[in-house]
């Protein structure tokens, strides 16, 4: 089957190109997704292997034409034999829930890796700031597994599921939940919430301070329109790194995944 433009390209860009098989599969999360176990003949990326790590994969749709969607490595074995992904199983289903909602062990698909941007936390930051859907799940949780300890995280989880009680305790984690309606207007309060303890902290001497401690990074991931609004109040915040954010729309209300 031929990948069309978007696969000429990336092997023009040399996108690392591989195979992955599928060793076992888990629903997880109450059932809403699925846990993909895959395994590969050749060695994987190292680029794989860090926090919210993602990679391309290609799935076949009812035309039989290829497409690729973009998946976050929600876990792997300590060896690097196998790695994990975390379909949320849409009830709208695009070729990619389509595929996990139907796949078992042995089937394979084609990947290729480039331009995956792990989240590497700034070491003099105070803490993290994380919004996102079902879709930004698993990204959140592997960014959230690769925390060193003590680290503060505030997290807000939206969607139309609330996933909370999937995300595992820590000291210094602080995990909400607001449906979608409301996200982006709650978003912008956690942030205020951030802004005048840094304020507090530096003597009310705003953005130009920059000792340690009162900053934080950001990343966030969802619906396009939310993502938007979210640019905006991370934009006028004092207490997270606007420019070193992570902030993007995975999918649209218009157009399914």
């Amino acid at each position: 089957m031929s990948k069309g433009l978007q696969g000429a390209v990336l092997r023009m860009l040399h996108a690392d190109e591989f195979r992955l098989r599928v060793v076992s599969t888990a629903l997880e999360c109450g059932g809403l997704m699925k846990r993909v176990t895959f395994s590969s003949c050749g060695r994987l990326p190292d680029a794989l292997f860090e926090p919210a790590a993602w990679m391309r994969l290609w799935f076949r749709t009812e035309t039989g034409r290829e497409v690729q969607r973009a998946y976050t490595v929600a876990g792997f074995a300590p060896d690097h034999s196998t790695i994990d992904v975390s379909f949320y199983l849409h009830q709208t289903s695009g070729p990619a829930a389509s595929w996990a909602q139907r796949v078992q062990s042995g089937a394979t698909l084609d990947v290729s890796v480039l331009g995956s941007w792990p989240f590497h936390m700034n070491e003099h930051d105070d803490g993290v700031v994380l919004l996102g859907d079902e879709t930004a799940f698993p990204a959140l949780r592997a960014i959230l597994s690769g925390l060193p300890d003590g680290v503060r995280a505030h997290v807000l989880l939206t969607g139309e599921h609330d996933l909370t009680e999937f995300i595992p305790s820590r000291p210094g984690l602080d995990v909400r939940y607001m449906p979608a309606r409301r996200a982006a207007r709650g978003f912008e309060r956690m942030l205020r919430g951030l802004d005048d303890e840094r304020r507090s902290a530096t003597g009310n001497q705003g953005k130009t301070e920059t000792r340690p401690g009162m900053t934080w990074d950001c990343w966030a991931a969802g619906e396009s329109s939310m993502m938007r609004a979210v640019r905006a109040a991370v934009k006028h915040s004092d207490a997270v790194r606007s420019q070193e954010s992570h902030i993007q729309g995975y999918w649209s209300l218009h157009h399914v995944i």
